[in-house]
């Protein structure tokens, strides 16, 4: 019941406006909706002109249209990107370059050329200027090395330089270049080729490139000269060593000499040694040995000995020639020896007195009338230290215990001696052994049923009777 109150409220309301009105209100909202449909439907642009930025909403259909509702006058020789014709989207970025007068100078001629082009090639091309290789191109009075590039702002003056050929003659291998280089020397630079400072370059390389039909270079060699202890590193277009070390500065003096020699060819790797010689002549003394004469006292007791005269030694000088090369000692010879101080001999006294003495042994007393420290070792036939067994001794008996072995020296004088050693017991000297440089030393005898192993220090003692005066070793060695 309260809805249709109110519905009958709304309709008796409706009746009472004016047609007029209405009217009226629906034309303004008719209006106002296209206005708002015209604004929704505007596209947002971004203008770049130079250093100059725009932001437009606009409703143009191309680019061409965008530039001209920014404000700036278009023409068929601007610069656009996109194109001109390019249909505008929301949110695009254009960016317009108004076209200016360029010179552009090439064969002699100047031809003025309106375009906004930052491209030397595509320039060149719409003016009709043909480029070929070698041609060189300069922009506001810079040398363009890439044609192809867009040149930063804009472009006032373009000049080509057309190219000059000659040609290059490098170690007998000749080739043709073209180039647009002002000089030589500039023209071998763009080409890559580079000159080290000893090569040699004919004509020079400030020559004007114009005037160059042909040209020539000599190659130097890479070097390496060791000398005076350092590497000199440097370039030559010298044949033989000797030109190179003189170009280098390096002089030979005295017995100086040079690998390869100074009139060899240079090698091939570039490398010489100098070598600096010096010779030291000196006379060095050295101590000349004295001799020694053993001489016979009678009082003094078998195997002592002592100084009767001490000796003194001499001097030997000598002239000694030495050789030096770099630093290090190659060659000393010796030319000339004489005997500056003679040496004396020195005279030692050996004993020759017997003295005879006992000692309590599990074999009874024994007398004897040498002692002698020794350093003792066993063997038996079969244990020789070799690989095969021996049974006979030196002076024919079997190998057995109370054979005792001796170096040869002691053998030819004591052969047959008698002999006892502590724990060991009786024996006499029959055999030959090797023996040690720096003791005295005997060999005990076993069979090789009772062997024993002996390395150890102990004492010889020589039984009586005393043999005959020759048959005694006075002097051990």
């Amino acid at each position: 019941m309260v809805y249709s109150h109110k519905m009958e409220t709304i309709q008796a309301w409706v009746k009472r406006l004016d047609v007029r009105s209405v009217r009226i209100a629906a034309a303004f909202l008719a209006v106002a909706g296209v206005a708002l449909l015209w604004h929704g439907t505007g596209k947002q642009v971004v203008l770049v002109h130079g250093d100059e930025e725009r932001a437009i909403r606009t409703h143009a259909m191309t680019v061409q249209e965008a530039v001209e509702a920014a404000g700036w006058t278009y023409s068929d020789e601007d610069y656009t990107s996109p194109a001109a014709g390019t249909a505008v989207r929301s949110g695009i970025l254009i960016e317009y370059e108004p076209a200016h007068e360029i010179q552009l100078s090439a064969d002699g001629e100047v031809i003025p050329v309106f375009s906004a082009e930052s491209i030397p090639a595509n320039l060149l091309a719409s003016a009709g200027v043909p480029l070929f290789p070698g041609d060189r191109i300069w922009v506001d009075g810079f040398p363009v090395e890439d044609a192809g590039e867009p040149i930063a702002g804009e472009i006032r003056s373009l000049h080509v330089v057309r190219a000059h050929e000659f040609e290059l003659d490098i170690g007998g291998v000749v080739r043709t270049i073209r180039s647009g280089a002002l000089t030589l020397g500039e023209a071998l630079w763009d080409e890559g080729i580079v000159l080290h400072e000893a090569d040699v370059l004919l004509p020079p390389a400030s020559t004007a490139l114009h005037a160059v039909s042909s040209a020539s270079i000599r190659r130097s060699r890479a070097l390496q000269i060791a000398v005076d202890g350092r590497m000199v590193t440097g370039y030559s277009v010298a044949d033989t060593v000797g030109e190179v070390l003189a170009d280098a500065g390096v002089a030979l003096l005295g017995l100086d000499y040079a690998r390869p020699a100074l009139d060899e060819p240079v090698p091939e790797d570039g490398r010489i040694q100098v070598v600096r010689v010096h010779e030291d002549v000196q006379v060095e003394l050295e101590p000349l040995a004295f001799d020694i004469s053993y001489q016979a006292v009678d009082t003094l007791e078998i195997d002592q000995l002592q100084i009767l005269e001490e000796g003194t030694y001499g001097v030997e000088a000598v002239r000694v020639r030495t050789r030096i090369e770099d630093g290090e000692e190659v060659e000393r010879s010796s030319e000339e020896r004489w005997v500056a101080v003679e040496p004396v001999t020195r005279i030692v006294g050996y004993g020759t007195q017997i003295v005879i003495r006992t000692m309590s042994t599990p074999y009874g007393t024994l007398e004897y009338w040498r002692a002698i420290p020794v350093y003792a070792t066993s063997y038996s036939p079969c244990n020789l230290g070799v690989d095969w067994c021996g049974y006979t001794t030196a002076s024919g008996v079997p190998a057995q215990k109370g054979v005792v072995g001796v170096i040869r020296s002691w053998f030819n004088v004591m052969r047959g001696q008698p002999v006892y050693v502590p724990d060991y017991g009786l024996g006499s000297i029959e055999d030959i052994g090797a023996g040690f440089s720096d003791r005295h030393w005997i060999d005990l005898g076993f069979s090789d049923e009772d062997f024993e192993a002996w390395h150890q220090w102990t004492t010889v003692y020589f039984l009586t009777p005393v043999p005959a005066p020759e048959n005694i070793l006075w002097i051990l060695p």
